[in-house]
């Protein structure tokens, strides 16, 4: 009897100790959708596994995986026991309790907040060798909600491939493109590099990168002062730009808003004269210059300032109407105005309302246009 007692006390404990652990996945249950659970049970199990999801759902008795659909959210307790006594079959059961939620994630639908482009080095524009390789291109992103991101790699407006990335939780996320075809370096010149977001839907244009391929061997030319240093919005002017390796078949750049409208002159080694009209949208401040060749490509250390275009100061009493430029180079030169009409036509498109005609402000002038 003794001895009988003491085996069963020895099997209870076993029993007690003989447990394991349960995985889930996803590792939030959605209802409605499959949720797997996987039995890792301490000693092999003797018979089948009953598992009872704790929805008063009928048991399922199978092996150490089994998958359950749960119908509504709530707290659920899943239990899993199995025999592993070879002499009694004594149970064990391991339980785990889980939470059912109704979506994947917060009430925010899926979007793209922010995105930002840039290279290894946090630049948006960077320089590589002909062949060089690999060139990587990085995207920050933040998003709300969860759901799939698709999109493409796309340099100069071809797509290089196409991927996928599940995305959860809301949240900050950075992708980069070395999973798709390298970024292509063979053709020397400037390339731009953008990520094309095909799902979700994008509320803003996607931002672009820039990548120059030069040849080797080379180095690019340099710009290293700029004569005068400023210039003005809505004014043409001419720049004499000193730097090194300034050669025919090079290229400068001040910026989107200051264009060049003749092209470069060198009429001195180290030397180049540029004529550059600044734009009378143009903001003031400072714009770096940059160099182009088939070298490569180089920014400063000079730099352009655009100054701000200048106030007006209001007169003390009327003063007499000014001619605009347009108006006052026809009255002296004269050359193919023939008719007062033509004159008075001009006059009107080019003068603001209320000044004075100048027909009758300046007959001389006219008298002496039409006698030429």
């Amino acid at each position: 009897m003794r001895t009988l007692l003491t085996l069963l006390l020895l099997l209870s404990s076993l029993a007690l100790t003989a447990q394991g652990a349960i995985t889930v996945s996803p590792g939030v249950p959605v209802s409605g959708a499959p949720t797997t659970f996987v039995l890792s049970p301490t000693y092999p199990p003797i018979g089948p596994v009953s598992w009872d999801f704790g929805d008063q759902s009928v048991p399922l008795s199978g092996g150490t995986v089994a998958s359950h659909i749960y119908a509504r959210t709530g707290s659920y307790v899943v239990r899993a026991t199995y025999p592993f006594g070879s002499l009694t079959g004594i149970p064990a059961t391991v339980q785990l309790p889980i939470r059912v939620a109704d979506r994947l994630g917060p009430a925010a639908p899926f979007t793209i907040s922010m995105l930002r482009l840039r290279w290894e080095d946090g630049r948006v524009d960077t320089t590589v060798e002909q062949g060089f390789s690999p060139l990587a291109a990085y995207a920050d992103l933040k998003f709300e909600g969860t759901g799939h991101l698709q999109a493409q790699w796309v340099v100069d407006g071809i797509p290089l491939s196409t991927f996928t990335a599940p995305l959860a939780f809301a949240g900050a996320v950075t992708l980069d493109s070395r999973s798709a075809i390298p970024l292509p370096t063979t053709d020397y010149g400037e390339h731009r590099v953008t990520l094309r977001i095909l799902s979700p839907a994008m509320p803003f244009e996607s931002p672009q990168i820039r990548y120059f391929v030069r040849l080797g061997g080379e180095e690019a030319p340099q710009v290293d002062d700029v004569v005068p240093a400023a210039a003005r919005s809505g004014e043409e002017t001419e720049l004499r730009i000193r730097g090194r390796r300034l050669a025919p078949g090079m290229a400068l750049s001040f910026g989107k808003d200051v264009a060049l409208v003749a092209p470069l002159r060198f009429p001195e080694p180290g030397w180049a004269i540029a004529r550059v009209f600044v734009s009378p949208t143009a903001r003031p401040g400072f714009r770096e210059v940059q160099a182009f060749s088939k070298a490569g490509r180089s920014r400063g250390p000079a730099r352009l300032e655009v100054l701000p275009r200048p106030r007006q100061a209001a007169a003390a009493g009327p003063a007499p109407a000014q001619p605009s430029p347009l108006v006052a180079f026809l009255w002296s030169e004269g050359e193919g105005v023939a008719r007062p009409s033509l004159l008075r036509a001009l006059t009107a498109a080019f003068l603001p309302p209320g000044e004075e005609d100048p027909l009758e402000a300046r007959p001389g002038l006219f008298q002496a246009a039409m006698q030429r």
